[in-house]
């Protein structure tokens, strides 16, 4: 692969980096800020324009001109990991396990579609390096030209409520018909619902931020919609190496990422313990807008927005409210970017769907026709009205057991209660799962 101008390394070097024992994005993300800071500065002459580092760490590192043991020592990486990068700089060595991760990712960026940007990349999103751990490379699954659109990300519980879900997929899909691209994790509740209306209003892609390595699409539940981002012009991006599979530590760190590409974070449902106020914490820290939506004082799932509310976040009832604290967004800039990162999915998508996309404008608004509910009739039975509740509290789709585990009710009965919903209009079962409808 080409070599990176502001580092001195290729993309294979930053890869092979990245597999190292005791790596992680943040120490990857130290060592180029170091590396383009010694790019752009004399670093003798004027050891302050390196804040990241003490006069003494920078003494430490004996030749600012390459990368030594004693720099990576200085940049908090830890002994084995220094060793092993000193070790295949000297001799290209790598154990197994790295060698198959690296012949594995450079099989997948040879796929169309597959790209791995660098900071220095004219697709690197410029509000994404202005954070403070901004990642130093990102994998890029779709269309990199997404990066380049206005975004607003969207968070809250994933155990939400039926007003959180409707009142995000509402939010989403007119902010799509404006022209801004919604940012979510991907995740189910709230991060769903507002990819679902991205996605429903066809005019702006969506971007899922994922807390996995991209070989890994979790949740498995949002297979489909993930494939629909990609296919409707939308991307799939992650900072961690494509094998990455889930592990609970590694979805936090993503938010500083939907915050960092975003103007504005939606917290549009969260209880006070909710993961999404780390996203809100992010955006603050990072002087990104923090908008939030009212819910009912009796709620625990509003709590989290009500504390933000408190604290000074924007208030939001509708889109309008979320545009006007962004007011460089004109709509002329919107469109003119719109229409530039369009360009490149423009001939595919008119393949695939020639008519599908023709009336649609950025005023068509459709409000919540994919989320309308069948009311239940008067005759529904006790048992059958426990289920509804049920899955209208988890707001996702649920399989047969843990429907049990909540209601407490045997199989037998189960099996009745949802014949009877589904002999009503009001659940479907979908490869085995049941979804309010």
């Amino acid at each position: 692969m080409s070599t990176s101008n502001t580092s001195g390394l290729s993309k294979t070097d930053w890869l092979c980096l990245s597999f190292l024992s005791g790596i992680g994005p943040s120490r990857l993300s130290r060592l180029y800020t170091y590396l383009s800071q010694l790019d752009h500065h004399a670093l003798m002459d004027d050891a302050e324009s390196f804040p990241l580092f003490s006069n003494e760490e920078l003494n430490d590192a004996s030749s600012p001109e390459t990368i030594t043991y004693d720099l990576l020592i200085a940049l908090k990486w830890p002994e084995i990991t220094a060793r092993q990068a000193m070790d295949y700089f000297a001799t290209g060595m790598l154990t197994k396990e790295q060698e198959t991760k690296r012949d594995e990712s450079l099989a997948w960026l040879e796929e169309a579609d597959h790209h791995l940007v660098l900071q220095e990349d004219e697709h690197y999103p410029t509000a994404l390096k202005e954070i403070s751990v901004a990642p130093a490379f990102l994998y890029v699954e779709g269309n990199r030209d997404a990066l380049s659109l206005p975004k607003i990300g969207i968070v809250g519980a994933r155990k939400c409520t039926r007003y959180g879900r409707d009142a995000t997929f509402q939010f989403a899909e007119q902010l799509s018909a404006r022209g801004i691209c919604v940012v979510s994790g991907g995740a189910m509740g709230v991060d769903t619902a507002a990819h679902q209306g991205a996605l429903y209003n066809k005019t702006t892609p969506t971007i899922a931020v994922m807390g996995t390595g991209l070989f890994h699409r979790y949740p498995h539940h949002n297979r489909k919609m993930f494939k629909e981002i990609l296919e409707k012009g939308g991307a799939l991006i992650s900072e961690y190496p494509l094998s990455t599979s889930p592990r609970p530590h590694l979805f936090p760190p993503r938010n500083r990422i939907i915050s960092g590409l975003s103007m504005g974070v939606l917290v549009s449902e969260a209880s006070i313990k909710s993961g999404s106020l780390i996203s809100a914490s992010y955006a603050i820290q990072q002087n990104r807008e923090v908008f939030a939506l009212p819910g009912r004082l009796i709620d625990p799932q509003s709590e989290g927005c009500h504390q933000l509310l408190r604290q000074g976040a924007t208030l939001v009832r509708h889109v309008d409210d979320i545009l006007a604290e962004c007011s460089e967004l004109s709509c002329a800039s919107i469109t003119k970017i719109i229409k530039t990162a369009k360009s490149s999915t423009a001939n595919k998508n008119s393949k695939k769907q020639p008519s599908e996309n023709r009336n649609q404008t950025a005023e068509s608004t459709p409000i919540l026709v994919s989320n309308q509910v069948h009311a239940l009739p008067e005759s529904t039975s006790d048992s059958a009205k426990a289920v509804i509740v049920i899955m209208e509290q988890e707001a996702q789709p649920m399989d047969f057991d843990a429907l049990i585990r909540q209601s407490k009710m045997d199989a037998g009965l189960m099996m009745q209660v949802l014949m009877e919903l589904e002999l009503y209009g009001c659940v479907e079962n979908r490869e085995g799962l049941y979804c309010r409808c």
